[in-house]
């Protein structure tokens, strides 16, 4: 499919097919199209592992590439393997990412990778799900980082079932102060977030341009206090 002359957008749903890393780095070929803009491909729950991330990772070599949506959802990635997405910041023409990551080992050295996106040039809408992926308060503090990308307007960040802990939840806060951003979803369902942490959360109603702010902090043990505290 490379090879069509006037491909413009492409979505590719191949999940649970077995798709191992040979059959990724097949696909990351696609970065050899000169015509395509808008690429999809849905890869939940194959076994693609390190060596296929890293393939698909080349994907930043797409020269219209602007919009990218991959579902890596249970593919046996560890956080070697997740460390090869930081060179997305690399696609100088991408300006949308939605990269889900749910159930593989992200930990916090794959998580301060993916904050290199930051320095994506043209990335104007950005979603990680990182669900399940063993995060601590390092790799949130590394993620808050994300609020120095320049054009960023739209954030969806999905740490649910993760340990960021009241430390993440405070660096999380800082987002606030990302200079275009319009749009913010967190998702830090069950992540150990006390009162003291959803306090901190709390000061992103200050973020000058945010108009649209969405947040999850479920957890069996945030009780009644922990809700006023959002509340005042």
């Amino acid at each position: 499919l490379k090879d069509a002359p006037a491909l413009h957008t492409l979505s590719l749903n191949l999940g649970y097919n077995a798709i191992s890393g040979t059959g990724a780095k097949a696909l990351a070929s696609l970065s050899e199209s000169y015509s395509l803009c808008v690429l999809s491909l849905d890869l939940y729950a194959n076994q693609i592992g390190n060596s296929g991330a890293k393939a698909l990772a080349n994907l930043k070599d797409a020269p219209l590439l602007h919009t990218l949506c991959l579902d890596l959802y249970k593919n046996k990635i560890g956080p070697v393997g997740v460390q090869n997405f930081s060179a997305l910041k690399h696609a100088s023409s991408l300006q949308i990412l939605d990269l889900n990551l749910r159930y593989n080992r992200v930990e916090d050295v794959g998580a301060t990778a993916l904050a290199k996106l930051k320095d994506a040039p043209s990335l104007r809408i950005l979603n990680l799900n990182l669900g399940h992926g063993s995060i601590g308060a390092a790799g949130a503090k590394a993620l808050a980082s994300l609020k120095h990308a320049l054009l960023l307007q739209t954030l969806h960040l999905d740490l649910y079932k993760n340990d960021v802990g009241d430390d993440g939840a405070f660096a999380l806060a800082t987002v606030q102060e990302a200079p275009t951003l319009s749009a913010l979803t967190l998702n830090l369902g069950f992540n150990c977030v006390s009162s003291v942490g959803a306090n901190a959360l709390k000061s992103l109603r200050d973020a000058p341009g945010l108009h649209t702010f969405n947040l999850n902090l479920e957890n069996r043990e945030f009780t009644g206090p922990g809700l006023a505290v959002l509340m005042v």
